[in-house]
Order: C-alpha cells, then sequence, then structure tokens
C-alpha cells in the first residue's frame, strides 16, 4: 500500500508518494494518492494545446493513443504503470498518455521552447565533502507549480527511486538507491520526429543499477526531440548526454563539474539549434554558472550551489528565472523549483519557487515518516 506524507517550502505543500510492489500496483497507488493533482495537470495541458494549437481534448487523446505502442516496446513495466495510474485516478489512459508525452505533443505541432533550466554536475576535488552533487533550477509554465510532486519508488526488481515530478508523469529528475542522479535540459533542434516520450526515457534511466544502463537507456531510446541528460554517478563520475533524433553526444566533466543549459554545446552538421534562437539567454546561463562553480573549485557545498542557483545576473532571464513581462503566449517560464540531490548520501534537496526566496526541504532515501529538515543554505542570504 502507498503512504502519503508532505512537506512545505516557501508555503507551498508538496506530496510524497510512497509506493511499492507491482508495475501496476505502484501505478494504481500513485493515481489514488494525488487523483485531484493528476486532473489538475491534464487540464493545465489541455488548456496549453487549445491555446497554441486550437485543439481540444479529443484531438490531443487522438495523438496520445498512438503513443503506446511505443512505450510498450521500450519499457513494458512503465507502460503497466502508467495504466495502473490511469486506474487509481479514474482517468482515461490517453489522459495519462497526453500528460506524460505532453513535450512531445507540444513539439510534434509546432516549434516551441519547453522546460527551460540550467544543470550542474560536481563531485571529488571540487566539492568541499567529495560528495557527488546533481541539480538544476526546474524552469517552466507557472501553471504546473501547484502539480509538483515527489515520488518514492519501489517498484518490484528495480532500485529504489526519488523523483520530483509533475503530477502524473513516471519521472523528471531524480536519483536512485545506486547513486544514479539525472536531471534534464530541454533542447529544440530543427530535427523532429515522432519517437518515445523523453520522460518516459528518464525514468527507464533512473531504473539502471550501473551508469553505463543509464546511458544506454537513452542511447537506445527512438527519441522525437532534443534533449540534454545530465547524469552523475556517487562514485565521481558526471556526463552530459546531447541526445537528439540523429544522435547522441557526450560531454565529460572536467575537473569535477560540469554545467548544462538550453543549447547544444557540441555541433553536428545540418543540424539547426533552434532553442537558442528562442530564448538565448541559454548561451549566458550555462557559461554563468560555470563561472560560478568554478571560482569556489574545491569548496563547493551545499550553500555555494544554492548561491549559485540563485544567481540573477541578466535578470529576468536568468540563472534564477522570474517572470518576464515582455514575454509572449507560450513563453511564459519562470524558476518552479531548485532541486540539489547529494547522491552520496540519497538525499534530494527541494525548494519550491526560486530558490532566491526561500529554504530547502531535505529527503532523504532512508527517511522515517515525517523527517524531513527545512532550512536556508544560501550564504550569501
Amino acid at each position: 500500500m502507498s503512504q502519503l506524507e508532505s512537506f512545505t517550502t516557501n508555503g507551498h505543500e508538496i506530496p510524497i508518494i510512497a509506493m511499492e510492489g507491482s508495475p501496476r500496483d505502484c501505478g494504481i497507488q500513485y493515481g489514488r494518492a494525488v487523483s485531484n493533482l493528476i486532473h489538475g495537470s491534464l487540464e493545465a495541458y489541455l488548456e496549453s494545446f487549445r491555446l497554441l494549437h486550437s485543439l481540444d481534448q479529443d484531438a490531443i487523446f487522438e495523438l496520445a493513443r498512438k503513443f503506446e505502442p511505443m512505450i510498450a516496446e521500450f519499457d513494458p513495466a512503465t507502460l503497466e504503470e502508467i495504466k495502473g495510474i490511469a486506474e487509481g485516478a479514474d482517468a482515461p489512459l490517453e489522459a495519462v498518455l497526453t500528460i506524460n508525452a505532453r513535450s512531445e505533443l507540444v513539439h510534434g505541432l509546432k516549434a516551441q521552447l519547453d522546460d527551460g533550466c540550467t544543470s550542474f554536475i560536481v563531485f571529488g576535488e571540487a566539492t568541499a565533502d567529495g560528495h557527488t552533487y546533481v541539480g538544476q533550477n526546474w524552469d517552466w509554465n507557472p501553471a504546473m507549480k501547484p502539480n509538483a510532486v515527489v515520488l518514492d519508488i519501489q517498484r518490484d526488481g528495480d532500485p529504489r527511486i526519488l523523483t520530483l515530478t509533475e503530477a502524473g508523469l513516471v519521472g523528471k529528475h531524480g536519483l536512485n538507491e545506486d547513486g544514479i542522479g539525472l536531471c534534464n535540459n530541454f533542447m529544440l533542434s530543427d530535427k523532429r520526429r515522432f519517437g518515445l516520450p523523453v520522460h518516459v526515457t528518464r525514468r527507464k534511466a533512473l531504473t539502471a543499477r550501473i551508469l553505463s544502463d543509464a546511458i544506454g537507456a537513452v542511447l537506445n531510446s527512438e527519441r522525437a526531440l532534443a534533449a540534454n541528460y545530465m547524469m552523475g554517478h556517487v562514485d565521481g563520475a558526471g556526463v552530459a548526454l546531447e541526445a537528439c533524433p540523429e544522435g547522441m553526444d557526450i560531454i565529460h566533466a572536467k575537473d569535477g563539474l560540469l554545467t548544462h543549459a538550453n543549447h547544444f554545446q557540441i555541433s553536428r552538421a545540418g543540424r539547426e539549434d533552434i532553442g537558442r534562437n528562442i530564448f538565448p539567454d541559454t548561451l549566458l546561463r550555462d557559461v554563468r554558472l560555470n563561472d560560478l562553480l568554478r571560482a569556489q573549485h574545491g569548496r563547493i557545498d551545499l550553500g555555494i550551489l544554492a548561491d549559485g542557483m540563485s544567481d540573477h545576473f541578466n535578470f529576468p532571464d536568468s540563472i534564477c528565472r522570474h517572470p518576464n513581462p515582455s514575454a509572449q503566449p507560450g513563453q511564459w517560464i519562470e524558476t518552479l523549483g531548485c532541486i540539489i540531490m547529494d547522491l552520496t548520501d540519497r538525499v534530494l534537496h527541494y525548494c519550491s519557487g526560486p530558490p532566491c526566496e526561500g529554504d530547502f526541504a531535505a529527503i532523504h532515501m532512508d527517511r522515517k515518516p515525517g523527517q524531513i529538515a527545512i532550512g536556508n543554505y544560501r550564504k550569501a542570504a
């Protein structure tokens, strides 16, 4: 049976859904626990599709059905979990498929940037305690902020996973008990096709017990869109996988440090990087965070990471992103939260809202009920 607890940071209550058992059972527990939030996610995205593409629910559901066979082939266990989520939430399967394929549905219809996000990996000689940290600011549509959830998943045969995600999604940013951590940066090229939902690929990567298998999950996926997968390992490793429909490039951390934003760092002949044209601030955020962290090389800790993610250079389109009154409809993006994961101690630290404004919750994988500490990590606060 699932267990439901919650924590509050900066006035926002975030539920933690602990589920276990078969894929179907995990999904049912998830769906029942936060049915209202799952329906909230669906309504928010249906409204986006209506505004951006003039498509109603029936049209979107028809498109969403096409993803089922592809998910079944790539990760049948996760498809069973998706079916369980729908059952538990008393929603049609197409509703949960729509949520999990929301990026592909948006970009199959029109070139449109998804999650913003600036991410990092630091480990070994770069950190004060030698721990491995992976994290990012989650920059996205403010309508999704009330639907954030943490999943604590113990699915039969898989490593235990902690993931911060949107209600209804099978995974997003997270870590597992074997010390693999994952964050993501959306990117956008001129190459798009029908393909596997990126959130299903993220979940598959988090079920890996060794880093090469997590990399393989991305490498062997039939990708619809471009995305960067930031993967860290507890033993002191970090890579960025710039994956797009036509291939994948890998960037290794240097001196225990790696940062990324929403543009390609490696060029490919014949590919246009559309994302940086839509949001040119990506070209600043990546370098800015890298400079801030390299200046503290060997001393990096939670406080320095929180400070870096709170940086306001190029405000409001900064690492810590705030509403931009000049943004066009469909580009209303702000920092909904900050995730910092300590892979060494298996802790997910989360601040709801921009990290410049508030406290983090420390969610330990081996926590006891109610054992979630809240604190302000920023040294510059």
